[in-house]
């Protein structure tokens, strides 16, 4: 089966090369990979390649996910098999004194958070936290819900990307 993904790489040294290994891991054949950077991170990428069956798609995708790779859209044969977004928010409160470990993990029940930024004047001031999250388009209500329960429980303020 023809597969074709796009990817969303650091711009860091063998970067492409970690992208690639699950496909070769479990079988796949790479056809094509196109590169385009524009100076800006993440790169973009798109893979071609070709597997033999469903089963080893779905290890691509899993050990990709395991790596922590940023993969924006999967196309099987042509049509849409998997589609996701990234989201950018931000977290005003008592972030780190309300345990940020469990918020993150919170959160990755629903996506998952690819980079966080933290800026804390001083413990006794309010900090803030901007998250990154990747999530399938089948789950921003999920992660929605998920963030505003968050915000409400932990009073803080949140600032969503538009």
């Amino acid at each position: 089966m023809k597969v074709d993904m796009k990817l969303g790489l650091k711009d860091v040294p063998g970067s492409l090369l970690w992208a690639l290994e699950p496909i070769s891991l479990h079988g796949g054949n790479i056809v094509s990979v196109l590169h385009s950077r524009n100076g800006k991170d993440p790169v973009s990428v798109q893979i071609g390649f070709r597997v033999k069956d469903q089963k080893s798609l779905d290890l691509i995708k899993k050990d990709m996910k395991k790596h922590t790779i940023h993969l924006t859209e999967i196309l099987v044969e042509g049509r849409k098999y998997y589609s996701k977004k990234t989201l950018s928010i931000i977290f005003i409160g008592h972030i780190i004194d309300k345990d940020v470990l469990e918020t993150i993990d919170r959160i990755n029940e629903a996506g998952l958070v690819s980079s966080i930024d933290v800026l804390m004047p001083s413990p006794e001031e309010k900090s803030s936290v901007m998250l990154n999250i990747d999530v399938d388009n089948g789950n921003i209500k999920r992660l929605n819900k998920t963030i505003l329960g968050i915000c409400k429980e932990k009073q803080f303020l949140l600032i969503r990307s538009l």
